[in-house]
């Protein structure tokens, strides 16, 4: 919440009631410990503004300190990779010029509209680097905010390019949150009245994308720990260093490995706001310790398992576990998908069973039922049975069982699922001291049948 004060020389207080206004408190403080410009933290001073809002932390700022000449400077230099201009200036910094370094700066020209504009003309060829600096000198100023503006990794991924740096708009300036204000509306008010629609926005959500982590990243992300200003800014500088510190790893997958290794700076439930520049809007989900603490444990397990399932998925055995993981969800269908991954073509049958049978652990563990010793005697139980079958000579049994168990699964029709068990136990003769448990409460102790489904493979592919 911003909130105008009468506090010394100070006239602005901003508090982080919410994800937008915490961002905000983030990116003012990058900017003004940036200028050296004075602020002050609310829970650091001893005398309280007097409408402040109890409960939250903030900071004190004079108004007059944002201008749009510093917030220009300032983004030039945070998103310094990203400034196409900056480029072009360190290559004219050289004497002489390789022919790859002229075509590189006209390159660079083309890149971005408004260079193509003041340079519509002219080309370089390396006897005019005079002429490109002072122009670009001259126009820093444009240049910046255009590139900035219609960045789309920049602020076009949070804000509307429009309402940069404006004041006294109608609607929030936030992706998801701007509203056409002369065609929609009416569409969001109460009974479809327009003077119904609420819509606050102020400067310093411009601000916001500055607290985002890894401008590189299609997806970055925001913890929103608002229990105070230090916390804010402390968590999120750190949370950003270990995402940049992760390698190979896609976005998601990343704020999952960053997450198991959180425990220095995240040891409560925290709200994480995610922003990709492939959706419109911001997502956000919560953190609860107790799955964090879940998912902290999961640290070490090999979960590497990657499928194509389609031009459009494909299947992250690590990016499915660990979601579920953070959103409290059983490993149940992944576990099944694993499962009928055996049977695919030049499926490495091995690899696939020692993954499924971490999953079953995995997911015996979370729901908290007492059955391990159960498991494993269903593990053991589906090996012996395939050890017998072959001895049988009736190897093709053991996919034909499998098959059966698994499509009874799929299906959640547990009657038939107890049939099989019981037909391939009379088969071989041999009894399946598990079934007990798993007859009492099949859907309960569904586990207790992915084990023992699991383990029927031919001893031959055991080691594919």
């Amino acid at each position: 919440m911003k909130t105008k004060i009468d506090y010394f020389d100070y006239d602005t207080l901003l508090q982080p009631t919410d994800w937008r206004f915490a961002a905000a408190v983030v990116g003012l403080c990058k900017y003004f410990d940036y200028f050296g410009i004075d602020y002050k933290v609310l829970y650091d001073v001893e005398e309280k503004p007097d409408n402040y809002i109890h409960g939250f932390d903030g900071i004190i700022y004079k108004s007059e300190d944002i201008t749009e000449e510093k917030y220009l400077e300032f983004a030039e230099n945070y998103f310094e990779k990203y400034m196409t201009h900056k480029n072009i200036l360190n290559i004219l910094e050289s004497q002489e010029f390789s022919e790859e370094q002229i075509k590189l700066v006209n390159d660079l020209v083309k890149s971005k509209t408004v260079l193509k504009g003041l340079f519509d003309k002219i080309k370089f060829d390396g006897t005019n680097k005079d002429i490109f600096i002072s122009t670009i000198e001259e126009n820093r100023a444009e240049i910046i905010k255009n590139i900035f503006k219609n960045g789309n990794n920049l602020y076009k991924n949070y804000c509307n390019e429009r309402l940069i740096f404006t004041e006294d708009n109608s609607t929030c300036r936030l992706r998801g949150y701007n509203v056409d204000k002369d065609r929609k509306t009416s569409n969001l008010g109460f009974c479809f009245s327009k003077e119904s629609f609420g819509s606050n926005d102020i400067l310093e959500f411009d601000f916001i994308p500055f607290a985002f982590s890894n401008s590189d990243m299609r997806e970055t992300y925001f913890v929103n720990n608002n229990f105070s200003v230090k916390s804010l800014t402390q968590t999120n500088y750190a949370f950003s260093n270990q995402l940049s510190s992760t390698e190979n790893k896609d976005d998601k997958n990343k704020l999952m490995l960053v997450l198991q290794n959180s425990k220095d700076y995240i040891s409560y439930d925290v709200e994480i706001i995610s922003k990709s520049q492939d959706k419109a809007y911001y997502e956000t989900f919560f953190v609860r310790l107790e799955r964090l603490k879940k998912l902290r444990e999961l640290s070490g397990k090999s979960l590497n398992f990657v499928k194509k399932i389609n031009d459009d998925y494909w299947f992250n055995l690590e990016k499915e576990v660990y979601m579920r993981c953070l959103n409290n969800v059983l490993l149940d269908d992944v576990i099944l998908m694993m499962l009928k991954f055996y049977f695919d073509d030049n499926a490495v049958k091995g690899y696939i069973k020692s993954r499924t049978d971490m999953l079953i652990d995995i997911n015996v563990s979370w729901k908290g039922n007492d059955i391990m010793d159960e498991i494993k005697s269903a593990k053991s139980c589906g090996f012996l049975t395939s050890k017998k079958l072959i001895e049988m000579k009736s190897s093709n049994k053991i996919n034909s069982y499998k098959q059966k168990i698994i499509s009874a699964l799929c299906a959640h029709d547990y009657d038939r699922a107890k049939e099989i068990i019981l037909s391939l136990s009379a088969y071989v003769g041999m009894e399946f001291s598990f079934f007990y448990t798993f007859l009492e409460n099949a859907e309960e102790n569904k586990d207790l049948a992915f084990a023992f489904a699991s383990a029927l493979i031919e001893v031959s592919s055991k080691n594919n």
